[in-house]
């Protein structure tokens, strides 16, 4: 089985990366970027930064990210003027899709960042199907909606040839700043991220779902995100039932939401399907007494869990992620039963173990004994492993116990630990 990682962050907004493979803490790169709350799926690591801002970190990939953008050249026949780019007004773009309903221009073809870079210029495609071309890379058919083939015949009245070119994601291993939601980040910056969605049935294989919630309360959605797209494409605002103000979002593995209020109530989002990654509605959860209020939640695959202003740690009880998104009852559950303890923060993985933080040590703790028949698990078990000291740490003089101490957020998920 691969090794998986913990990630966490020290009081001094720095980050961290545990492996099960490993006994030591190691600092990742630090880059000027302090960092507030992270969120990972398994070679993605998305952040909170200090300027309240939203990153993605890629990692331990071996084969390096691509992508082919492509552009269909249209022309079709004439009288006298024989084949040209003069289309008729019904015609499709000069320049298209494969289907022609989208202007692919390829001088307005841009790089999705800074992050991104072309590999080379653009060339044509000569073969089809398997079949080769002649230099020029044209295809012929009768019109632009039929079956286009390598040879021209006597009834080709229009052609088309494919321009190719590729693009390389060359950021691994560095924060990637995500485009904030207005030109002015400071006009309504980020206040908490999730990304999950890793295993929601049906998907386009590397589907990936981000959440995050801003400082005006509102929930955004990040549409696009992939394992071929690691920014993701654009922030869409999910609206929220009146009278509601979300402060943090947690999503799971297979698509599952639940969101905390500021009066400390929760949301679950229901109708998340691979048709509908933003799912359709909100249900309303109570807290789990009157006067307790819900400051955090993690998602699981099968479990929920809380946190209260109190620091008492909570598991809600009847939760599934698989058919969720079809069942008002596997997404909300059925209630809250309490646990022993009182944590500070708390963090699920995609297979149920919990991990948190502790209220007064700031020790990180691992909830032991969790399985598939009890997903609440035996007791809480001190989870120790000091700091790896180099001279190339910014934080070298740090002992492991001030570690602990500091640490003040956790981010873990994936198909083990994260």
């Amino acid at each position: 089985m691969p090794s998986s990682l913990l990630f966490g962050i020290n009081n001094e907004g720095r980050v961290y990366t545990l492996s099960t493979g490993g006994t030591m803490w190691r600092e990742l790169p630090y880059n000027g970027q302090e960092f507030k709350k992270l969120s990972a799926v398994p070679h993605f690591l998305w952040g909170l930064g200090g300027d309240h801002q939203i990153y993605v970190y890629v990692h331990g990939l071996d084969i390096p990210i691509r992508i082919r953008e492509e552009s269909y050249e249209n022309e079709r026949w004439l009288p006298i003027e024989g084949f040209s780019s003069r289309l008729l007004p019904t015609d499709r773009f000069h320049f298209s899709n494969a289907d022609g309903t989208v202007d692919r221009s390829t001088d307005r073809i841009r790089l999705p960042s800074m992050c991104w870079q072309w590999e080379g210029d653009w060339q044509l495609e000569l073969t089809l199907d398997g079949q080769p071309l002649d230099h020029n890379g044209w295809t012929y058919a009768v019109d632009f909606p039929a079956q286009y083939h390598a040879k021209k015949q006597w009834s080709s009245c229009v052609r088309r040839r494919l321009w190719v070119r590729t693009a390389k994601y060359c950021a691994m291993n560095s924060w990637c700043a995500i485009a904030p939601l207005h030109k002015d980040a400071t006009t309504e910056p980020f206040i908490d991220i999730s990304i999950g969605g890793q295993n929601v049935a049906g998907t386009h294989p590397g589907t990936m779902l981000v959440w995050a919630v801003t400082s005006h309360n509102r929930v955004m959605f990040r549409s696009g995100v992939s394992t071929k797209s690691p920014e993701g494409a654009r922030w869409n605002h999910i609206p929220v039932p009146l009278g509601c103000e979300v402060n943090q979002v947690s999503v799971g593995s297979m698509g599952l939401v639940w969101a905390s209020l500021l009066d400390g109530r929760a949301l679950v989002r229901l109708g998340v399907t691979r048709d509908n990654l933003q799912g359709e509605s909100w249900l309303e959860v109570r807290s789990p007494g009157d006067n307790l209020r819900i400051i955090q939640l993690s998602v699981g695959n099968c479990s929920v869990w809380a946190v209260t202003h109190d620091k008492q740690v909570w598991f809600r009880k009847g939760v599934k992620s698989e058919g969720a998104g079809v069942s008002e009852e596997l997404a909300a559950g059925s209630g809250w039963l309490q646990m022993v303890g009182r944590m500070l923060q708390i963090s699920t993985t995609s297979n149920d173990q919990l991990f948190a933080v502790g209220v007064d040590d700031r020790v990180i703790y691992h909830r032991y004994g969790i399985c598939p028949e009890d997903l609440t698990g035996k007791r809480w078990r001190i989870l120790r492993a000091p700091l790896q000291v180099s001279r190339a740490s910014s934080n070298a003089s740090l002992s492991r116990d001030k570690f602990h101490r500091s640490l003040i957020h956790l981010g873990v998920r994936s198909n083990t630990v994260y």
